[in-house]
């Protein structure tokens, strides 16, 4: 699937989508209307002339598998498994950001749930997801078993913000900074960091969250790790937490993560400009809000100040920018 700054979808066989089939496409100007092309698009691929020879209509959409659940851990409400899936969509999110939306086969269709995928090994045909079981949607879960069938919605691949950094990241530093839920999205993206030859220090910050849960996962991994609070008490960085970011930089550092909230990502973007450090690349994860993965629902969009609407779930966003 060909990346770019401007849509997770641009020039892979979902573009052009339904958002360009209706005039809302988050690339292409004159298919939105507008007299003259200012799309600024770096894949040499032209959405509006995709568009004409397509009839005017949007690419077929995400397929739904069916997939058989091969391996279940249930975990003090937390549960990991993994699914049977065609090794295509395999190939599709076993990679930093991407997700699927499940559910149970006997479950009505408005419940799926999206869930990053836990990079394991490539090309085995399965994939690997953690539920934390919260309320209606996840509870569905909470009697999954080996030999249940599920159905799988996708691939999507926007779950993180940044992945033209990750992708370039080779042979390099890297800080993992998590808190929370956001811990499970983030061991793909420290496995696929591994994976390129880059050190990496993950720092781990429970949260309201359970230890238990969290240590499960990282044992699953075999992720080594430290404890660290991230936020005092009055919501900014703590001491620990600055000092950490000070000396990752001062000693060459190339990239720094965070699996938390959009708050904590700010509050790590902003404290790299306050230092001055504008080398030092940031990615994040962008999960929070995801709803229908396509840019429709509504549910992830949000105004910039120049009046322009973003589609988090499409859009690769600077993460400084949050």
């Amino acid at each position: 699937m060909i990346i770019n700054g401007l849509c997770v979808d641009y020039g892979s066989r979902f573009c052009p989508c339904i958002l360009a089939e209706t005039g809302g496409c988050v690339v292409c100007s004159q298919v939105n209307g507008k007299d003259f092309c200012d799309c600024k698009a770096s894949g040499g691929v032209c959405i509006k002339q995709e568009l004409l020879r397509n009839g005017g209509k949007a690419k077929p959409g995400r397929m739904t598998y069916e997939g058989e659940v091969m391996s279940v851990i249930h975990h003090d409400g937390l549960v990991f498994f993994r699914v049977k899936v065609p090794l295509s969509l395999e190939q599709d999110v076993k990679r930093p950001g991407g997700f699927v939306f499940i559910r149970r086969k006997d479950a009505a269709s408005w419940y799926d749930v999206p869930i990053s995928v836990q990079y394991e090994e490539m090309m085995v045909g399965s994939i690997g997801m953690t539920v934390l079981l919260r309320g209606v949607k996840t509870l569905q879960f909470k009697d999954l078993s080996e030999g249940d069938t599920l159905l799988i919605r996708g691939p999507f691949n926007n779950g993180l913000l940044g992945l033209q950094h990750l992708e370039m990241q080779q042979s390099g530093r890297c800080l993992i900074l998590t808190k929370g839920i956001g811990l499970l999205p983030s061991v793909s993206t420290v496995r696929y960091l591994q994976a390129k030859h880059n050190e990496t220090e993950l720092y781990v910050d429970e949260g309201n969250f359970s230890p238990s849960i969290l240590k499960f996962n990282l044992d699953l991994f075999d992720l080594p790790y430290q404890h660290l609070t991230l936020l005092d008490a009055d919501g900014d960085l703590t001491t620990e937490v600055k000092h950490l970011i000070r000396r990752f930089v001062a000693d060459g550092g190339n990239l720094i993560h965070v699996g938390a909230s959009e708050y904590v990502i700010h509050e790590v973007a902003a404290y790299l400009s306050y230092i001055g450090e504008h080398q030092v690349k940031l990615s994040a994860c962008n999960n929070a809000r995801m709803c229908c993965g396509e840019g429709v629902c509504g549910a992830c969009t949000e105004v910039t100040a120049d009046q322009r609407v973003i589609h988090h779930c499409k859009e690769q966003v600077n993460a400084k920018r949050i």
